[in-house]
């Protein structure tokens, strides 16, 4: 018996796959629609609102790598502090991993950690006390995001949102492809923050601190519509020539059509203002409209969104 079960052993360590130790790192390539993310730049949202941003930071944690023919290893141990401004480059540490397919991330800090003392790390380390502050007090803890800036067609409007909360933790899938070189994988992804006020009002400006409104949408759209695998320089929308949503306002019954010059299956994703999922329609297609029953009065966004990316916005208000 002895001898069996070191030949079966034998046989699996023979015909196990084997996977070198390389170095992940995750490269964020900043941007703001079609140009590079700096700060003062002129930019709009997806409802056509007009926005400068002069500070935006948050948090990452938890990261998970979906890599090799979907194995998944959890790096429980890395906590970023995200500067848009600044290039930003996260060691993962060195594991056994040949190639990654999808990376997730958590917007925040952990609930486990959330709580604990600052000053208990030490000075160089992703959550000790920052100026300015991304704490923000022992029973709340820590700041996610700080996003500041200005609004309005003339910027004179000030935008300042920090989302905080354990609820509001959310996490990020990003499918990617990056295999290793020189002893190293680099998985590339980019952030369009033109998407971190996706369904936020800021042309009279807005504040909110705290774990509701606006302040928990910015940490919702960070999660959800924020990260792709690809530059928002490389999407092409140009096929749709029309998208309606009617009647506008109406008492519930909503009807949608598309018309676009390429056969392809959109989806229509329906939002409140706070950036809940109220519907999301998979397998539109072009001059076949649908219809749909909103109940509850209120204002919503009625998205268009193709290969994760959100081509048109529309509002409807439900009477």
């Amino acid at each position: 018996m002895k001898r069996i079960l070191l030949l079966s052993l034998a046989f699996f360590m023979l015909n196990a796959p084997v996977f070198s130790q390389n170095t992940v790192k995750l490269n964020i390539n900043h941007e703001l629609g079609l140009v590079p993310f700096a700060f003062n730049i002129g930019a709009q949202n997806n409802i056509g609102d007009d926005f400068k941003i002069t500070r935006l930071e948050y948090y990452l944690s938890q990261f998970t790598l979906v890599h090799d023919g979907g194995m998944e290893t959890n790096i429980n141990n890395v906590y970023a502090l995200v500067d848009a401004s600044e290039g930003t480059v996260i060691d993962l540490g060195s594991h056994n991993i040949t190639s990654v397919e999808a990376i997730k991330f958590y917007i925040g800090v952990d609930a486990a950690t959330n709580h604990l003392d600052p000053a208990s790390y030490d000075a160089s380390h992703a959550l000790a006390p920052k100026s300015p502050s991304m704490h923000w007090g022992w029973s709340s803890g820590y700041r996610f995001a700080a996003l500041e800036g200005n609004g309005s067609s003339s910027y004179n409007q000030s935008i300042e949102l920090h989302g905080l909360g354990d609820n509001n933790y959310y996490q990020a899938e990003i499918p990617v492809t990056a295999t290793a070189a020189n002893n190293e994988v680099i998985v590339d992804v980019y952030a369009d923050y033109t998407r971190a006020l996706e369904n936020i009002s800021v042309n009279s400006g807005v504040f909110k601190h705290g774990f509701d409104g606006a302040a928990r949408t910015l940490l919702f759209n960070l999660s959800q519509h924020v990260f792709n695998s690809f530059p928002t320089n490389t999407i092409d929308f140009s096929e749709v020539n029309s998208f309606d949503v009617f009647p506008n306002p109406t008492t519930g019954q909503t009807n949608i059509s598309i018309e676009a010059t390429e056969d392809f299956n959109y989806q229509v994703l329906i939002t409140d203002v706070l950036g809940k999922t109220i519907e999301l329609i998979t397998d539109v297609k072009s001059n076949q409209p649908i219809s749909t029953q909103i109940d509850n009065s209120g204002l919503y966004f009625v998205q268009l969104v193709k290969d994760g990316q959100t081509i048109i916005t529309k509002k409807l208000l439900v009477q």
